[in-house]
């Protein structure tokens, strides 16, 4: 092996290390799945439910339409 191939193998089991360990450390720092964090998920999932259905309500009401309408010819 000549030393440019040496040092060429260095760097790259150097930058392999690299990535590994910042693989493993993420893996590490990920939220878990536990009770509280799943039921805070469901307790977002259930406001949004919330939310579009007031906003469907608002979009489809007929006197909604009509406002928009009148101001669309007001000006």
């Amino acid at each position: 092996m000549n030393p440019l191939e040496f040092v060429i193998a260095i760097v790259f089991m150097v930058l392999a290390y690299r990535v590994v360990s910042r693989v493993l450390q993420n893996r590490a720092s990920r939220p878990t799945d536990t009770p509280e964090v799943n039921a805070d998920l469901v307790r977002q999932i259930a406001e949004i439910e919330e939310r579009v259905r007031v906003l469907e309500r608002i979009v489809t009401d007929d006197r909604s339409d009509l406002r928009r309408q009148f101001k669309e010819l007001g000006g």
